[in-house]
């Protein structure tokens, strides 16, 4: 599992974004009376890393992020804002600019927009691509889903395991099986940056 170390010295704001998805983790996993075990058995992620990752020391992949909401069975949504879930069945989201949590992984950064509502069936969120070559990148990744991405600012390259590796330029749009091994790579002087619409 390709992850991040979250250092602790990063601004306190930073930290607290970063441990998010570990304190609903974290609830999940206790409100389902599940232990580290058997969700590593579920998952397929150590019993190590779940561990560090609901202290906040590990930052996962989205990939890992998807495959642990598989394992508790309950949408990727959840792992984001759990403790802010609300029951009320109309409602309403909004994301001022500059507002947005960010997270972190290794292969993007990672802006979410209008997330705090589980009840809806996508995420939606901006994403700054940090890897440049494929190499960089590693390991092609994959979950259930669809996605949908369109390109705000720079090119990037899009690989797929099924397809010859795909330019996209400033709005150009591409959509896909999640199923299928994909990475998106930055081929521009400046790290690109895309909207990026995920279905949960």
């Amino acid at each position: 599992m390709k992850e991040t170390t979250v250092s602790q010295g990063l601004p306190k704001e930073r930290q607290r974004k970063a441990g998010a998805i570990g304190k609903n983790l974290k609830a999940l996993r206790h409100d389902r009376g599940l232990t580290i075990a058997q969700i590593a058995a579920a998952s397929g992620i150590s019993a190590a890393s779940i561990s560090r990752i609901e202290n906040g020391r590990l930052s996962p992949t989205y990939e890992v992020i998807v495959n642990l909401a598989a394992a508790l069975e309950v949408e990727v949504n959840e792992l984001f804002y759990y403790a802010e879930r609300s029951a009320l069945g109309g409602w309403r989201t909004l994301t001022r600019a500059g507002d947005r949590p960010v997270i972190e992984t290794p292969n993007y950064r990672f802006e979410l927009m209008c997330s705090e509502m589980v009840a809806k069936d996508f995420l939606v969120f901006t994403a700054t691509v940090l890897n440049t070559s494929i190499e960089e990148f590693g390991e092609l990744q994959q979950h259930s889903g669809h996605e949908q991405i369109v390109v705000l600012e720079g090119e990037v390259e899009v690989w797929t395991k099924h397809y010859s590796p795909a330019r996209l330029r400033e709005g150009d749009s591409m959509a896909f099986d999640s199923q299928m091994g994909h990475a998106v790579i930055s081929t521009s002087p400046t790290l690109a940056r895309i909207l990026w619409i995920s279905s949960t």
